[in-house]
C-alpha cells in the first residue's frame, strides 16, 4: 500500500511540474490565433503597427480613464504575442469619442486633434494626440413643475444628475433620470405620465466656467384602473394557475411595479419559456386598461437516461421520468432511479464480477407549489437505497421520507418547514471475513431510525443566481430530532452562512463566505457525549466545497479505536473510508475568493481563481483554541507544541481554472495546505500531502 501511494504521488508532483509548461504552450498557440483574427477583423483597411499612445492637455481625467474610451489598444501583458494596430483614416472616430467623453462630463466646448504621428523603427507608430478641455459646466438648478401626488425629495431619490455635478451637453445623457421619474409615476398608476426636459447655460458668476438650470416638465397625466384581464398562450395550462401567480387584478390601481412582479411570478414557476403582459385598450377617457397576458410554455413532461462504467462500479443505469405541469396545475412530480454492479473490495480483498452486489437509489417526489390556492407549497419526497461498503463490510440499507412546504415570506427570502424520518438497517458483506461478522454480532448493531423536524430560511440579494457578481445571500438551518418524536436520537442541530459577491475595479469578482454550525445531544442521549448525535449528522470539513488544500471531509477527529470504527460503520448512511474522520459537533469556515477572466481565453469561457481559506469541526467547544487559530505549523509528533494539531484551525491557499458552461463551471483547483498534520496508530502513519487537486462542477459557494 505505501509503494501505490508513493507511486501515485511521483506521478501527481511530475504532472503537476509540467503543468506550466503544457498551460504555457496551449496559451502561446491561442494568443497567435487571436491576432490572426484580429487581423482578419482589419482586412481591406490600411492598418500600422501602433506603439504608444501619447495624450497632452488632459488634466482632469488620466491616460488610463482615456484610453479605456478608445477602440485601439496598445501593447499589454495580457496579450505578449499581439501586435497592436490602428487605421489611420479612422482616426477621426478615435477623437470623437475622446471629445464626447469631455462633454458628457461638462466640457461643452473640448477640443481633441491628432498632432502628429512618430515612427520607431520596427516598433511602429506613436499618436500624439492634444486635449483643451476647455471650461466645465455645472449644474446649479433643477426645478420641477406639476409635481403631482409627489414631493421634490421623492423625485430627488431617483435621480442621478443633480445640483453641482457636470452638465452633459446632450439632453439624451439625462434618458436615465427622466425614465426614472416616469417609472415612479407608472408605479403609482399613471401610465401616461410624460417628463420633459429644458437646460439654460449661463456664465458661473466666480468666472471659473458656466452653470446649467434644468426645468423637468411633468404632467402626470389620468391614473388608469385595471379593467379586464386577457390570457392566451396557455394551451396546457389552466388559467386559474395563472390568475394565482398575477399581483394585481380586475379592479386594481394599475400600479406598474405589480405588472413587473407578476411577469416575474409567472416566469418563476418554470412552466413558460417567456411571459409578456401589456396594458389594452386603454381608454383615456375613463381611465380603464385592460392587461393582456402572453405566455410561451415550455414542454411539461421530461425523460433521463443514462448508462455509465467505472472502476468501482462497472456498470451503472439512470433514468428519471418527470412531469412539471400535472392536469395543467402546475403540479411536479418525479421519479428518478439509479442502479449500478458494484465490485468494490471487501475489506483489501478483490472480488470477482460474478460477486458483486447491487447498489441502488430510487426516489418519488412531489410537488404542489401552491397549496389550496394558498403561498405555501407541499412537497413529499419517499426514498429507498442499498449502498454496499466494501472497504469497511458492510451492506447498508436506508429509507425514508421527507414532507414539508416551502414559501416566500418577501421577494428576497424564503422558508422551508419538513418532517423527516430515515430509518438504517445494515447487515455484514456475504464475503466479508469471519472476523468481522463476529465483531458485527459483539456490537449488536441493529436498525435504527431518526425522527426529526428541519427549518431553512434563505435571504437572497444575488443579482444571479447562479453566476452572481453582486449581492449577499445566507442561510439558516435548525434541526430538532428525536424528544417528543421518539426515534433513536435526541439532538439539535443548527447552522448559519453568509455569502457576499462584489465586482472589483481591477476585473473579477470578489467571494467571501463565513459559515458556523453546532449540534448537541440531548436527552437519551445526552449521555453519550458527542456520540449522541449520528455519524451522518455531524459536521465535516475538507475538500471542493469547504477547505481546498485538504482531502474530502479529512479534517477533524480521526476514527482510531477498531470498536469505535465497527459501530459507526453499522450505524451510519455514509461510506466510510480505511481510517476515516469521525466529523465534528461544531464547525467554522472561512472563505475568500477571487473569480477573474483568463487573458487569452476569456472569450472561450476559460476563468480562474485566487483562494484563501479555512475551516475544521470539532468534537466539543472546550477544543476549540485561540492557538489553534495560528497561521502556520508542521506535520511533526504528537508530543511537540509546533506540530499541527487535531484542533487546529487549518489555512490553504490556491489557484483553479474555470470553464463556463450552460450547466454552470467546470473546475478544477489545487490547494496548499498551510497546517499540515500527522495521523498516528497502532497499525499505519499518515500526513496531509503537500498540495491537493479538486475536479468538480459549480461553485464551491
Amino acid at each position: 500500500m505505501k509503494d501505490k501511494q508513493r507511486c501515485t504521488t511521483t506521478g501527481i508532483a511530475s504532472g503537476f511540474k509540467t503543468l506550466p509548461v503544457i498551460l504555457w504552450t496551449v496559451l502561446a498557440v491561442l494568443s497567435f490565433q487571436v491576432a490572426l483574427a484580429d487581423e482578419e477583423l482589419d482586412f481591406g483597411l490600411a492598418t500600422n503597427n501602433l506603439e504608444r499612445i501619447d495624450l497632452v492637455g488632459n488634466n482632469t481625467f488620466s491616460d488610463n480613464d482615456l484610453k479605456s474610451v478608445l477602440r485601439i489598444r496598445e501593447h499589454t501583458w495580457t496579450r505578449p504575442l499581439n501586435v497592436p494596430k490602428y487605421s489611420p483614416h479612422l482616426m477621426d472616430t478615435q477623437l470623437a469619442l475622446i471629445r464626447n467623453y469631455y462633454r458628457h462630463r461638462g466640457f461643452h466646448q473640448a477640443h481633441v486633434q491628432l498632432d502628429s504621428i512618430s515612427t520607431i523603427v520596427d516598433k511602429g507608430d506613436v499618436l500624439h494626440i492634444s486635449i483643451v478641455e476647455g471650461p466645465r459646466t455645472f449644474i446649479r438648478l433643477i426645478e420641477f413643475t406639476n409635481k403631482g401626488i409627489f414631493s421634490e425629495a421623492q423625485l430627488r431619490e431617483t435621480m442621478v444628475l443633480l445640483e453641482g455635478q457636470p452638465a452633459p451637453l446632450s439632453l439624451n445623457s439625462f434618458g436615465g433620470d427622466i425614465y426614472a421619474l416616469r417609472g415612479l409615476f407608472r408605479d403609482k398608476t399613471y401610465l401616461d405620465a410624460r417628463v420633459r426636459l429644458s437646460m439654460k447655460i449661463f456664465d458661473n458668476p466666480d468666472s471659473t466656467g458656466f452653470v446649467a438650470d434644468l426645468l423637468y416638465d411633468i404632467n402626470p397625466g389620468k391614473p388608469y384602473f385595471v379593467r379586464n384581464i386577457f390570457l392566451t398562450g396557455n394551451l396546457d395550462t389552466k388559467d386559474d394557475l395563472l390568475l394565482r401567480e398575477m399581483t394585481i387584478h380586475s379592479g386594481d390601481p394599475l400600479r406598474w411595479h405589480q405588472v413587473e412582479d407578476s411577469r416575474r411570478q409567472l416566469l418563476a414557476t418554470a412552466l413558460f419559456r417567456d411571459a409578456i403582459i401589456l396594458p389594452a385598450a386603454v381608454d383615456t377617457s375613463s381611465g380603464m386598461a385592460d392587461l393582456e397576458v402572453s405566455v410561451i410554455e415550455r414542454k411539461p413532461a421530461y425523460y433521463e437516461l443514462g448508462v455509465g462504467i467505472g472502476s468501482t462500479e462497472r456498470i451503472r443505469l439512470l433514468a428519471a421520468w418527470g412531469h412539471k405541469n400535472l392536469w395543467g396545475t402546475g403540479r411536479r412530480v418525479e421519479v428518478r432511479g439509479r442502479t449500478s454492479w458494484n465490485l468494490e473490495d471487501v475489506v483489501g480483498n478483490p472480488i470477482s464480477f460474478d460477486e458483486g452486489q447491487i447498489n441502488y437509489r430510487a426516489d418519488i417526489n412531489y410537488v404542489n407549489p401552491r397549496l389550496r390556492g394558498s403561498r405555501y407549497s407541499l412537497d413529499a419526497e419517499v426514498y429507498l437505497q442499498r449502498e454496499t461498503r466494501g472497504e469497511s463490510g458492510i451492506n447498508q440499507s436506508s429509507h425514508g421520507f421527507n414532507l414539508g412546504t416551502f414559501w416566500k415570506a418577501s421577494r428576497r427570502v424564503r422558508h422551508n418547514v419538513f418532517l423527516g424520518l430515515k430509518i438504517i438497517s445494515p447487515s455484514v458483506h456475504p464475503y466479508a471475513p469471519d472476523s468481522l461478522k463476529v465483531r458485527f454480532d459483539e456490537v449488536g448493531a441493529g436498525l435504527t431510525q431518526t425522527r426529526s423536524l428541519n427549518w431553512a430560511t434563505y435571504i437572497d440579494h444575488r443579482n444571479d443566481l447562479f453566476r452572481p457578481s453582486n449581492g449577499m445571500y445566507s442561510i439558516g438551518t435548525l434541526k430538532w430530532a428525536g424528544g417528543l418524536m421518539g426515534g433513536d436520537f435526541s439532538f439539535v442541530k443548527g447552522s448559519a452562512s453568509w455569502q457576499n459577491y462584489r465586482s472589483v475595479p481591477i476585473g473579477g469578482i470578489v467571494a467571501v463566505r463565513f459559515m458556523v454550525g453546532a449540534a448537541a445531544p440531548y436527552g437519551k442521549s445526552a449521555g453519550l457525549g458527542p456520540d449522541g448525535v449520528p455519524y451522518d449528522d455531524r459536521f465535516f470539513a475538507g475538500g471542493a466545497s469547504t477547505v481546498r488544500g485538504y482531502g474530502h471531509n479529512s479534517l477533524g477527529p480521526q476514527v482510531t479505536d477498531q470498536d469505535e470504527l465497527d459501530e459507526l460503520n453499522y450505524g451510519s448512511d455514509v461510506l466510510l473510508a480505511d481510517n476515516p474522520a469521525r466529523g465534528g459537533n461544531y464547525l467554522m469556515l472561512t472563505n475568500l475568493e477571487w473569480r477573474f477572466p483568463l487573458p487569452w481565453l476569456s472569450r472561450w469561457n476559460f476563468s480562474s481563481v485566487l483562494f484563501f481559506e479555512g475551516g475544521n469541526v470539532w468534537e466539543s467547544l472546550s477544543d476549540i483554541r485561540m492557538t489553534g487559530f495560528r497561521l502556520t505549523s508542521e506535520p511533526s509528533g504528537p508530543q511537540d507544541p509546533g506540530s499541527t494539531k487535531v484542533w487546529d484551525y487549518r489555512y490553504s491557499y490556491g489557484t483553479g481554472i474555470r470553464l463556463d458552461t450552460p450547466f454552470g463551471p467546470v473546475r478544477a483547483d489545487v490547494g496548499i495546505p498551510l497546517k499540515r498534520a500527522r495521523y498516528l496508530s497502532l497499525e499505519k502513519e499518515h500526513s496531509d500531502p503537500e498540495y491537493v487537486w479538486h475536479f468538480s462542477l459549480g461553485y464551491p459557494f
